[in-house]
């Protein structure tokens, strides 16, 4: 790109003209070739830099879109305008864009610096207008550029539906119109901004003081949010909501690695890789924060930090990797030295007990990392990582005895038991994970994965469902069962929990046999329809169903869990089924295909093989996972 050019005149390119270095002449001036110059453009060098936009290798197949900087591209719009979005199929030798755009016969031809690649959305993407668009394709409605969304839909041509939790129907508009924002998650606390007067959901006996944490989000994106002493749940629009830091008085932090050779503030002093203290949390979102080595404390942005485990007593240490020197000196210690933490500062400071050392040595959290220790009794399981001993192998899930000595040192080995080998496991620490533990009273079947029980089948199957009568010390599992006649006994790594899990907001469900008539009645649903769960409250479901402009009302009792469809399942139509939702378009029950896409509401987009175009649309209850197709 262009940044001065002194030497040799801009002939008609401009700052922003970019172009492809044809050759470098003896003298070292640059021959450029720019996107419809007859002739190479001479530059120094030193007037120009390297742009990546559209390096080779990375464009093909790129979505893109003129820039709203540009009021007119330098070629010719020819029908399209600021919302066309097309597919980037090759670049001409002087750099010429050639862009597949859907419904138009040819391809568009474009200069690469009036183009901005399109963000790669997906359904469920948190979204709200830019600010540099003056017009969403089809008009603002009753959005504002506060408004924020999930995306419920796109289509092939660029467009998209946005559910907006103030409007029964979702918001249409191009790719090009909106930008991602960080997704509201569940345990947030939020508060109303500062500079919303009245929120789209109303106030509901709130106030602009009123702080909650979310405990539901609805599918619309509309928060459910717990206040302290109220029964029911306040709901917020989330453009009209601000999230509170997160941090209380002594959360560890550190810089975000996201800042880049940007971090706020004193870190630049204390250094990127330090850990900090939180003293004081400040209304505006700054936080007060102290590290052991410096005097004083400074305040810092919540957004520029992230919590770090805290470190505490008890815990076993060793010098980080890669450490040239600790912040006070070696003192006595090795780069492989190990110890236990005897005390923690309230600015971080560590005291900690090195193995053959006398004393209390002091030291900065950031030279040390923690050691995983796991506790005699616990629960853990061997990495995919770990080597193969005897019959045990990675997955294989025991119970802690307790750890290994050099002498007076910890050497850094764990015990383990496993159920069938009657010598204990001794191993690096670093080839285990915590596993939750099984508690006598669940109920357990096998896994399908596994195609025989180390202990046998005893007469049952994988579709057995037993309860466990006594665990143990090593883990194996004492089954009980009606049918049996004698304990059937299993390995715990061999099994899952059958649990009846509650029905949760992007669930898939549809209506279970047992119910003849609904609560709130049919309407246009049948057994045979699958929806999704979009609301949930005091018993009550609100489902989406691909066939239907309003969400459907029914009990959560009278629904049942059905697998989703996912982008990337083999799929063909259902046997016996007389007419798709939308039609037989050109397939049959013949036709295999994948699912591309999936609506919030179920609506499915599959290409079928040997089709081209637009994906077919079908309808979830219409369609099943076609078994015989691999891969």
């Amino acid at each position: 790109m262009a940044d001065m050019c002194v030497g040799f005149g801009w002939r008609g390119q401009s700052r922003d003209s970019i172009g492809t270095v044809l050759c470098v002449d003896d003298d070292g001036i640059l021959r450029v070739g720019f996107p419809g110059a007859s002739r190479g453009w001479k530059a120094d060098p030193a007037e120009m830099e390297r742009v990546e936009e559209f390096k080779v290798g990375d464009w093909i197949g790129d979505r893109v879109c003129v820039k709203r900087s540009v009021a007119e591209p330098r070629y010719a719009w020819g029908g399209e305008t600021h919302h066309s979005v097309g597919r980037i199929s090759e670049i001409e030798t002087d750099g010429l864009l050639m862009i597949d755009i859907p419904n138009r016969p040819i391809p568009w031809q474009a200069d690469p610096s009036d183009m901005e690649k399109v963000e790669d959305f997906k359904v469920g993407d948190w979204v709200r207008v830019k600010a540099s668009v003056s017009s969403p394709k089809y008009g603002w409605e009753d959005i504002t550029r506060n408004s924020i969304g999930i995306i419920h839909s796109l289509e092939e041509d660029g467009d998209m539906g946005i559910a907006f939790c103030f409007r029964s129907k979702p918001f249409c508009c191009s790719v090009t119109d909106v930008e991602k924002v960080p997704p509201f998650e569940v345990g947030q606390e939020v508060y109303v901004m500062p500079s919303v007067s009245q929120p789209r959901l109303g106030w509901s006996n709130e106030t602009p003081a009123t702080v909650g944490k979310i405990v539901r989000i609805d599918m619309d994106g509309a928060l459910n949010v717990k206040v302290a002493g109220r029964h029911s749940l306040w709901k917020l629009s989330p453009g009209d909501a601000e999230r509170l830091s997160g941090f209380e008085v002594g959360d560890w932090v550190r810089s975000k690695p996201s800042l880049g050779t940007r971090p706020s503030y004193d870190w630049n002093t204390i250094g990127k890789e330090s850990l900090a203290v939180v003293h004081s949390v400040q209304d505006t979102g700054y936080l007060e924060l102290a590290c052991c080595f410096r005097k004083g404390r400074w305040s810092t942005h919540f957004t520029d930090v992230e919590k770090v485990p805290s470190y505490k007593v008890g815990q076993h240490v060793r010098f980080r990797a890669g450490l040239a020197e600790p912040r006070w000196g070696w003192r006595g210690t090795q780069p492989d030295s190990r110890g236990i933490i005897t005390s923690v500062h309230a600015d971080g400071e560590v005291r900690v007990a090195f193995f053959g050392l006398p004393g209390m040595w002091k030291g900065d959290p950031a030279d040390l990392e923690i050691e995983q220790m796991f506790e005699v009794g616990e629960w853990v399981q061997l990495r995919e990582t770990a080597s193969n001993w005897k019959s045990i192998g990675p997955g294989s899930v025991g119970v802690v005895q307790g750890i290994g000595y050099e002498g007076d040192e910890w050497d850094g080995n764990t015990f383990v038991a496993f159920c069938g080998e009657q010598e204990r496991w001794l191993g690096p620490t670093s080839d285990l994970e915590r596993v939750d533990r099984l508690i006598v009273g669940q109920k357990v079947r096998v896994k399908l994965s596994v195609k025989q029980p180390r202990f046998g089948w005893s007469g049952h199957s994988h579709t057995s469902v037993g309860t466990i009568a006594a665990i143990d010390a090593d883990g194996k599992l004492r089954i009980y069962t009606p049918v049996g006649s004698k304990t059937w006994m299993l390995d715990p790594s061999e099994v899952e929990l059958v649990e009846e899990q509650e029905l949760c907001i992007g669930d898939w469900v549809r209506v279970r046999s047992s119910v003849s008539t609904p609560t709130h009645h049919w309407g246009e649903v049948m057994h045979s329809s699958i929806g999704v769960v979009h609301r949930m409250e005091n018993g009550d479901l609100w489902v989406a169903f691909c066939f239907m402009e309003r969400l459907w009302l029914c009990k959560a009792s009278e629904m049942e869990w059905v697998r989703p469809f996912k982008v990337g399942d083999k799929v063909r139509i259902r046997e016996g089924l007389v007419t798709p939702r939308w039609g037989w378009g050109m397939e049959t029950h013949a036709s295999k295909g994948e699912v591309v896409g999936v609506d919030a509401n179920g609506k499915l987009r599959i290409k079928f093989q040997w089709r081209e175009g637009r994906p077919w649309l079908g309808d979830p209850a219409d369609i099943v996972l076609d078994d015989s197709s691999s891969g």
